[in-house]
């Protein structure tokens, strides 16, 4: 009987055992104090602030990105609504000058002929073929509702349009009051659209061949500030110092151009 016992007692003491939670293990090797552990090497922490340097400027990339884009969002918008502007001054003069003979052109500028096709062949991939031109009477309300058809192209944001219109009315009226202003404006668009030497081309049309026009100091401001663009600052100079050296708007921008870059 005995036995039985000591062996029931055994199972019991045993049961009791394993129902108690077991007590961690404890490595008595290890030390829990944190100064003592492993630190980590020049190396990578370098690696870490390296990494972390790289995110920011990664930030600061794509923040410069979107305000890049949105300032030439705007600048295209104020070259814009200046282009609209001047378009709406050109409109006024030339009903000035159409409900007083005297305000108008001068006969100097009024009888200027310039020779179209040569102008508009020197610039590449410019010209308009003279018979696509459908003959018009060259009489001066003609004259003056084509280049006002022109510039409205111009004023709905249709460029193509209005560069084949300002072309068409230089090769359609070469004696017309207006083919000064339509080769400044077709220097105005190529601008806008980046084509420098284009516009170039139509700017030195106006100041080579209307000298005493009223767009030709505005021409020779464009003038100045495309060949200081392009890097000839001699040139450039010429101009804008030619502009300055007047009291109306193309003086006053061409002056505070040449403060503004030093010339």
């Amino acid at each position: 009987m005995k036995p039985i016992l000591v062996t029931l007692s055994s199972a019991l003491l045993s049961s009791s055992l394993m129902a108690q939670p077991l007590s961690p293990v404890v490595d008595l090797n290890s030390s829990s104090n944190p100064n003592d552990r492993p630190k980590p090497s020049a190396e990578s922490l370098q690696r870490a602030e390296q990494f972390y340097q790289i995110q920011v400027l990664k930030d600061e990339v794509r923040t410069l990105r979107g305000t890049v884009e949105e300032l030439s969002y705007q600048l295209q918008q104020i070259k814009q609504l200046q282009m609209d502007d001047y378009l709406d001054l050109d409109r006024r003069l030339i009903a000035l000058s159409q409900s007083n003979p005297n305000s108008g052109l001068t006969a100097q500028q009024s009888s200027q002929t310039v020779d179209s096709q040569k102008l508009l062949q020197a610039t590449p991939n410019t010209q308009l073929p003279v018979e696509e031109a459908p003959a018009i009477l060259a009489t001066a309300e003609n004259m003056e509702a084509d280049y006002l058809a022109a510039s409205l192209l111009l004023k709905e944001r249709d460029f193509e349009g209005a560069i084949e219109a300002f072309k068409r009315h230089i090769l359609q009226f070469p004696e017309s009051p207006y083919s000064a202003n339509a080769h400044y404006w077709l220097g105005e668009v190529y601008e806008f659209q980046g084509s420098q030497d284009l516009a170039l081309n139509s700017f030195h049309a106006v100041v080579d061949n209307y000298a005493s026009h009223n767009k030709a100091m505005d021409a020779r401001y464009k003038l100045g500030k495309l060949y200081f663009k392009q890097g000839d600052r001699d040139k450039a100079l010429v101009f804008l110092q030619q502009a300055a050296s007047t009291d109306g708007g193309a003086g006053a921008k061409a002056k505070a151009y040449i403060k503004a870059k030093g010339l």
